[in-house]
């Protein structure tokens, strides 16, 4: 792709919104601030928050054929599977973000 000069000229134009180590700064509070929030929110389901702690779906949950069916129906109801993907998303965001904050020189 080629630009002419009016592209160019039009771009010269444009002045930076902000300095990049501010834009960088906002960046790192935005994903903070949607991380705490959204991951506030899976905290505060409590059926979600139970089927968590009991480990379901996963090579640790030990219940039996009875709790496994009614936890089951639960997690079914509350689309746990994809819930936990989006927790464990958001949790990975999080750490990266607080891993490249610290990796930045200030």
């Amino acid at each position: 792709m080629t630009f002419t000069s009016h592209d160019q000229a039009s771009r010269q134009d444009v002045p930076a919104s902000k300095e990049p180590a501010q834009q960088t700064k906002k960046d790192y509070e935005d994903i903070r601030q949607e991380c705490r929030e959204k991951l506030s929110a899976y905290n505060a389901n409590e059926a979600y928050v139970f089927l968590r702690e009991r480990g379901f779906g996963t090579e640790q949950y030990p219940y039996n054929f009875y709790q496994r069916w009614l936890d089951g129906m639960l997690a079914k109801r509350i689309n746990y599977a994809a819930n936990r993907q989006n927790e464990l998303m958001l949790l990975a965001m999080q750490e990266r973000n607080e891993e490249l904050r610290r990796k930045r020189p200030r």
